[in-house]
């Protein structure tokens, strides 16, 4: 089979790696399968092991967005106060995020190009007692500019909040210690570094993020990753398709 060549020279999806497009051409698998059940415990293994923590690593069929909402569905109340970090676009979705589901949000903005400084993080912290939620990103798409997560990191870590970090185009092009960072939830995509088409998202998901799931209380339904975490627990898969990676 000829497969044509795309040179991708935009911002956003990245050329597609050989032995994926490969990989796409064989046969389907059925997802109730032993299988589809080996490959798909050998997937969430080999992801824990490439973005290196040791917490529960889950996989849905959406663009990054659809795990940026699940992070929020799933671990938020409405009314919930959060931080919201945005210096471009991406911080903006997360800005919009907060408000269709009602949190109660405490924006620090950024111009493009430039980042949310910790110290902003660490005195809105200060400023708003019961805090239970600081979004950013690790590096924003739309301007390339990386935030100190590290640093973000730190501060949050010496309160009761959950740093929610939006790593899609961070992971595999900069440094990044979920554990290490006291990161609680990291978003990644499969259409940058990873080279895969995009369609699939994933996140890692501390056990004080895991906490967070016992008192929230917002609407979810295909993103719900308690049922998620269920299943993949046993090979199987909440949200049904067939990955072939």
């Amino acid at each position: 089979m000829h497969i044509r060549k795309t040179r991708l020279l935009t911002p956003g999806p990245t050329p597609l790696y050989p032995p994926a497009l490969h990989s796409m051409m064989g046969s389907d698998i059925h997802h109730r399968t032993e299988d589809f059940r080996r490959i798909y415990r050998e997937t969430l293994a080999d992801l824990k092991e490439v973005i290196g923590t040791s917490n529960d690593v889950l996989v849905l069929v959406a663009s990054g967005t659809g795990a940026m909402e699940s992070a929020v569905s799933n671990l938020f109340s409405r009314g919930d106060k959060v931080i919201v970090c945005s210096a471009g676009k991406f911080g903006e979705r997360w800005v919009e995020m907060a408000a269709a589901f009602g949190l109660d949000a405490t924006v620090l903005k950024a111009e493009y190009g430039d980042t949310v400084k910790p110290e902003q993080v660490e005195a809105a912290l200060a400023a708003n007692p019961g805090v239970r939620g600081v979004f950013v990103q690790a590096s924003e798409t739309s301007t390339g500019a990386a935030h100190d997560i590290r640093a973000m990191g730190q501060a949050i870590a010496k309160t009761d909040a959950i740093f929610v970090v939006d790593a899609i185009t961070g992971l595999g092009t900069m440094p990044i210690d979920i554990e290490g960072w006291g990161l609680d939830v990291v978003v990644g995509g499969s259409q940058k570094a990873f080279m895969i088409p995009p369609g699939i998202a994933f996140l890692s998901i501390s056990p004080k993020a895991w906490r967070f799931t016992e008192t929230a209380n917002l609407p979810h339904y295909y993103f719900d990753l308690k049922k998620e975490k269920k299943n993949a627990d046993k090979g199987n898969r909440a949200i049904r398709r067939t990955l072939r990676w």
